[in-house]
């Protein structure tokens, strides 16, 4: 009997090592299929991976290359330009529906893109040098492939940081007058404004396409008067001139006039700087020739006085 009690126990305990084998078994075959599953998976999703990293670098090549021309596309307006400045900015704005962005052109180079937002692009262009710049936009759109407009109509930005010359200014007034004011005409750089100045009182006037200017009206105290002038040209360059205006007024001077010397062309009829004087300007100048006439007429007379007075004398001797 107790030979009967071991074997049972023996056997009990073979099929218990019997068991954890094959359920140790069952779980390796299970997990090897479980790893199988894992790595299909993961081969697909690096393989996409890989597929996206390339789309990824097509498409921003394709981006990035030059735009394939589309004639059908409506061109954006470009409604504004800087036309005149003394600045280094050049300002540009218009309208482009329906696009993502606009290609900068100026002189019919491409230098930069601007986004579009609401249908209004704005772009400030950086100038270090003085010049002309033709300025056009074009109209951008499309992923991966982007395809570019027709260019716009050019509008020419001038920039300019020269201030005039005081060289090539002329002015034409009178260095004396017996009125309270007078009038100072002249030639400057076309389309500057001319300003003449005292104290407070600030007199201004626009040159026209000639470079002609004149201003009226200059009031006057009794006495010496200076005056400080400045030019400033269309784009906004001023050149103060180191020559003041010097004006002195005498009520009791000689001169019945406004203090400027008129010259006339035969073509425009006005007066103009340079063209020679034949009006004195001042008193003291006139007072001068009425001095050196008069003393001419008086020698004249003398001389024919005491020849009339020789003759007269030698024939009452004979």
């Amino acid at each position: 009997m107790a030979k009967k009690k071991s074997t049972k126990k023996g056997n009990n305990s073979v099929n218990k090592e019997t068991g954890k084998s094959m359920k140790q078994k069952v779980q390796l075959i299970a997990a090897s299929g479980n790893d199988k599953a894992s790595r299909i998976v993961g081969t697909i999703f690096i393989g996409l991976g890989v597929l996206l990293v390339a789309f990824g670098v097509y498409s921003f090549i394709q981006f990035r290359s030059d735009p394939v021309f589309e004639e059908t596309f409506v061109t954006p307006s470009l409604e504004y330009v800087t036309e005149l400045t003394n600045g280094s900015e050049v300002m540009v704005k218009g309208e482009a529906l329906d696009y993502d962005s606009i290609a900068i052109f100026v002189n019919d180079e491409k230098i930069d893109e601007v986004k579009v937002v609401d249908g209004i692009f704005e772009y400030t262009y950086e100038v270090e040098d003085e010049g002309e710049f033709a300025i056009s936009v074009a109209g951008l759109k499309g992923f991966p492939i982007r395809k570019i407009s027709v260019r716009s109509v050019e509008f020419v930005a001038i920039v300019d940081k020269s201030a005039p010359s005081s060289e090539e200014v002329e002015l034409v007034y009178g260095g004396e007058t017996n009125r309270d004011s007078f009038r100072m005409t002249g030639n400057v750089e076309p389309n500057s404004t001319v300003e003449i100045k005292r104290g407070v009182e600030v007199y201004t006037s626009l040159a026209d396409g000639e470079g002609y200017f004149e201003i009226l009206d200059i009031v006057l105290d009794a006495g010496k008067n200076v005056f400080s002038i400045s030019v400033t040209d269309s784009a906004g360059n001023m050149t103060t001139l180191d020559e003041k205006v010097r004006v002195e007024y005498s009520v009791d001077g000689s001169v019945n006039g406004n203090a400027v010397a008129d010259q006339y062309t035969e073509d425009s009829g006005r007066a103009v700087a340079g063209t020679g004087d034949t009006i004195p300007q001042a008193a003291g100048e006139l007072d001068i020739r009425l001095a050196r006439t008069l003393m001419l007429v008086f020698g004249l007379a003398a001389i024919f006085v005491f020849s009339g007075s020789s003759v007269y004398a030698f024939s009452k001797r004979e």
